[in-house]
C-alpha cells in the first residue's frame, strides 16, 4: 500500500476513535452499557491491524488466538481461574498455583503465562500471578459454561467441516439429524437438542450460556406495540380474541417485557408457547409479568393451536433452522392467521457483507443447521410461507423485527 494511502487509512480509523472519545466525554454514549457500539469501537482495532500488517502476517495471527483459547479452556478444566485468590491486589506464586490445581508446576506455569500474554491473567514480578477483572469472569460458572460451550461444541465442529463437507458435500447443512455438530461428537440421527439433553450437566452449561448471550447481547425489539392496545380487537366486546401469543417463548422473559412496557395489553389476552417440559417451568415459577397469561405446551413443526391471534410473535427461533424448516414454520403460523394478524419475527438481520462477528454467528449456526440471515434472505423465505414484509426495524448491530401479514 503507497505510504499516502495508509497514512489517510489510519487518519481515517484515528477519526473514528476520536469521534467516540467526544461521545463518551460528552455523555452521549455509555460503552459500558451499548454492548453494539462497544463491538463497533473493538472493530476498529481489527481494522487497525488489517491496515498495518501484511498479508504474510496476518497469516501468522491466528496462531496466538488459537493457543490463547485453548489455554483459556484447559485453565477452566483444571479450575485454575478458582485457585487464584479473588481479593483485590492478591497474588500467588506459580509454584503454590500448581499445588493447588494439583499439577506439575512447568506445566501449571507454561498455560498460566501464556494466559499472562493475553493479558487474561497479570504476571507480578517475576513468580506470581494475580487476576485481572476478565480472569475473574472466568471464576463465575456461567461464563465458563460460555467457553466450554465454544471450545467444546463449536470449535470441535468447525475443526470437523473439512471431513463433514468431504462426506456430506458442498452444500449448507439442512438435516437436523446431520449436523457437523453431530458429526464431530460421533452422534449422526441425533440433533443438536438430542445432544445437549442428553447430559445434565451440558444442558445446563447451554441454558446458562443462553442467559449469559442474552444479558450481553439481548434482541433488542425496537417494535411499536403501542396499537395493539388501541385496535378494536383490544375491547371488551372483542374479548375473546387472543390480542398476542408468543411462539416458542421460552420462560416468556421476552413476553413479560412487552407487557410490562405496554400496560394496555390484557395479560389474560397473551398466550405463551413452548414445549411442554418448558411451559411445566413456567407455571411452577412465573417470571414478572406473566400473571394471567395462558401457558400452551405445544411444538411449532406442528399446527398452531391459536388460531388468529392478533400478533404472533417469534423471537430467536427461526435461525435455529433451515430456510425450508423456517419455511415450514412460518406457514403453520401463516394458516392460524387472520386476514388482519401480524407476524413479528425477531432475529439478528446481518449486513451484506457481514461484520466479523456476524459471520462468526451464522457458522456458529451452521453447525446446528440452521443459519443468520440478510433481509433478502427473510424477504424470500417470508415469501414463500406466503407473507409478506409490511415493516422492518433493524438498530445498530442488527437485531430487527420483520413485521409481516398474510400476503396478497
Amino acid at each position: 500500500m503507497p505510504p499516502s494511502a495508509l497514512a489517510d487509512k489510519l487518519d481515517a480509523l484515528v477519526e473514528r476513535l476520536s469521534k467516540v472519545a467526544q461521545d463518551v466525554r460528552a455523555g452521549v454514549v455509555s460503552l459500558e452499557t451499548d454492548t453494539p457500539r462497544r463491538m463497533g469501537v473493538a472493530q476498529v482495532g481489527t481494522e487497525l491491524i488489517n491496515t498495518v500488517t501484511l498479508p504474510e502476517d496476518q497469516i501468522h495471527l491466528f496462531l496466538p488466538q488459537l493457543v490463547h483459547l485453548t489455554a483459556v479452556r484447559v485453565f477452566i478444566e483444571w479450575n485454575g481461574f478458582d485457585a487464584i485468590p479473588q481479593e483485590d491486589g492478591a497474588t500467588i506464586s506459580y509454584a503454590d498455583l500448581a499445588a493447588k490445581i494439583g499439577g506439575d508446576p512447568s506445566l501449571i506455569t507454561r498455560i498460566a503465562r501464556t494466559l499472562v500474554a493475553n493479558n487474561t491473567l497479570k504476571q507480578v514480578q517475576t513468580d506470581h500471578v494475580a487476576h485481572t477483572a476478565y480472569s475473574r469472569l472466568l471464576a463465575t460458572p456461567p461464563h465458563r459454561a460460555v467457553l466450554k460451550l465454544e471450545f467444546d461444541d463449536y470449535l470441535a465442529s468447525f475443526l470437523s467441516l473439512p471431513r463433514y463437507f468431504a462426506r456430506f458435500g458442498l452444500r449448507d447443512p439442512t438435516d437436523r439429524l446431520q449436523t457437523p455438530l453431530a458429526f464431530a461428537q460421533d452422534r449422526l440421527g441425533a440433533s443438536a437438542w438430542d445432544i445437549w439433553n442428553s447430559d445434565p450437566e451440558r444442558l445446563a452449561g447451554f441454558m446458562m450460556t443462553m442467559t449469559v448471550m442474552e444479558a450481553w447481547a439481548p434482541a433488542r425489539n425496537p417494535y411499536d406495540f403501542g396499537w395493539v392496545a388501541q385496535h378494536p380487537a383490544a375491547a371488551k366486546d372483542g374479548a375473546e380474541r387472543v390480542l398476542l401469543v408468543d411462539v416458542g417463548g421460552g420462560r416468556g422473559h421476552a413476553l413479560g417485557r412487552i407487557l410490562r412496557e405496554n400496560p394496555g395489553i390484557e395479560g389474560r389476552r397473551c398466550v405463551l408457547e413452548d414445549l411442554k417440559e418448558v411451559v411445566g417451568e413456567v407455571e411452577r415459577e412465573r417470571g414478572e409479568g406473566l400473571e394471567g397469561v395462558r401457558l400452551v405446551g405445544m411444538d411449532f413443526h406442528a399446527e398452531q393451536p391459536v388460531k388468529n391471534a392478533l400478533v404472533y410473535h417469534i423471537r430467536r427461533c427461526l435461525h435455529d433452522y433451515s430456510d425450508d424448516e423456517s419455511v415450514a414454520i412460518l406457514r403453520r403460523l401463516a394458516d392460524a392467521m387472520a386476514p388482519d394478524s401480524r407476524l413479528l419475527i425477531v432475529e439478528l438481520i446481518i449486513s451484506d457483507p457481514p461484520s466479523a462477528y456476524q459471520a462468526a454467528l451464522d457458522l456458529t449456526m451452521m453447525v446446528i443447521s440452521g443459519k443468520e440471515r440478510t433481509l433478502a434472505t427473510w424477504r424470500d423465505i417470508v415469501a414463500r410461507a406466503g407473507l409478506k414484509i409490511t415493516h422492518v426495524d433493524v438498530v445498530e448491530g442488527g437485531s430487527g423485527v420483520v413485521e409481516c401479514m398474510l400476503g396478497d
